[in-house]
């Protein structure tokens, strides 16, 4: 009995992303069986530098991790790859007087090992990566993600993206490891010597976009604090190339595990860093461009005025 909770327990942020039965094979249906997936704050979206507004009330998020004896358990869920961290770290300083958000687990969305530029959820300024990391939170203000999934900013989630590199990641190398256990649908092992922290690098959580959106699976609940980490993180060829060879539920490759981007709307995109704070240098020169290019664009907008101000006058 008490193993039979324990599977439940663990497949619960499943259930709690899911609606029925649905597939990234099917996308574009989502919405017929939840209708959120049919929203005006769905996520995920391209984060524009220059389309973004510094807030310096966004300060460096803070990941606590808290006093554990058991191992990490990672399973394959037929859509993605899912560690289960409940009990195990608190994210900290979301806002300002902010209540503490519980991790709940950490999963990935990754490509097409045909296609080793794409397989990212979300874009930095227009660029998609072969890997994205979500660490998904509930408020402690609820008592489990259950309760808290569809209530309005009942959720944040921090999302890492990886870009690829000569070297492996030895921080990621322990999940790496682990997927050779998992290479079919329920398939689950432990992780050893897996630290969340150390991956991380609390220095990249000082650097982050912020937007409300939604969970990029269905129910495609509306309830999201995204933080999107500026900074990627290396992962080598080899290693991605074990998540590409997992297979889903009908035992076929489990590919292009991540969805579309969604309408910005009317939201508003913020950011917790300066252009100064960026270390990749092609990522400024892209943001260089896109800038002198609106300049362009509003400073010949301002000569069609002029121009048509004073032909009216003429006439």
């Amino acid at each position: 009995m008490s193993k039979f909770i324990f599977i439940i327990l663990l497949c619960l942020p499943t259930f709690v992303n899911s609606n029925g039965h649905w597939s990234y094979k099917n996308k574009n249906d989502w919405q017929q069986n939840a209708h959120y997936c049919g929203g005006n704050l769905q996520s995920p979206i391209d984060l524009w530098f220059n389309r973004s507004r510094h807030d310096q009330r966004l300060k460096p998020l803070h990941l606590v991790e808290k006093p554990s004896h058991s191992e990490v358990i990672i399973q394959n869920n037929g859509h993605s790859v899912q560690l289960n961290l409940k009990d195990r770290y608190i994210l900290k300083k979301i806002a300002p007087l902010s209540e503490d958000y519980n991790v709940e687990q950490a999963h990935f969305h990754w490509g097409h090992s045909y296609d080793n530029r794409t397989g990212s959820e979300h874009f930095l300024d227009g660029q998609s990566y072969p890997l994205e990391m979500h660490m998904v939170t509930y408020s402690s203000l609820f008592a489990n993600i259950g309760e808290a999934a569809s209530n309005t900013r009942a959720l944040a989630v921090v999302g890492i993206l990886f870009e690829l590199s000569d070297e492996p990641n030895q921080f990621l190398q322990p999940i790496i490891d682990a997927l050779q256990d998992i290479p079919y649908q329920n398939g689950q092992s432990t992780i050893k010597n897996f630290n969340l922290l150390s991956l991380f690098d609390e220095k990249r959580m000082h650097r982050y976009y912020r937007y409300d959106g939604s969970l990029t699976t269905p129910a495609c609940f509306e309830s999201v604090i995204w933080n999107v980490l500026q900074e990627p993180l290396p992962i080598s060829y080899d290693q991605l190339r074990a998540f590409q060879s997992l297979y889903d539920e009908h035992r076929q490759p489990l590919i292009n595990t991540y969805r579309k981007i969604q309408p910005m709307g009317t939201r508003k995109l913020f950011r917790s860093f300066h252009a100064h704070h960026i270390h990749d240098n092609e990522l400024k020169a892209r943001i260089s461009t896109t800038e002198n290019h609106a300049q362009r664009t509003f400073f010949n907008m301002k000569i069609i005025l002029v121009l048509a101000t004073f032909s009216m006058m003429k006439f």
